[in-house]
């Protein structure tokens, strides 16, 4: 399973230096929205990391199974509000939310 990342590219240097091989840097939330589709419908995509501005403006569709996870990643203006990333697709993957974690 792939781990990717989509957003500007500040956030993709960062995911590159961090060891992420497969990113796609974009310029709006449009070009991030098409790469997401299209990362979405590979076989062999495990984790897609998402600069959250982007992901704020993106419909994500519902996958049939675990995977492939969408986690938003703030970008430099730190992160958009919202739930966390990391309840988020826990709560995707588990089917409920952590324990202690907000509603």
């Amino acid at each position: 399973m792939k781990i990717i990342a989509i957003g500007d590219w500040m956030m993709v240097a960062a995911c590159r230096a961090g060891g992420i091989a497969d990113t796609i840097p974009c310029r709006d939330a449009e070009e991030a929205r098409r790469a997401l589709e299209e990362m979405l419908k590979r076989p062999d995509t495990g984790v897609v990391c998402v600069l959250d501005q982007y992901l704020k403006e993106i419909p994500i569709p519902s996958s049939k199974g675990a995977y492939p996870v969408v986690i938003s990643i703030p970008g430099l203006a730190g992160p958009v509000h919202g739930e966390d990333a990391v309840s988020a697709a826990v709560r995707k993957v588990a089917g409920r939310n952590m324990p202690g974690a907000g509603p």
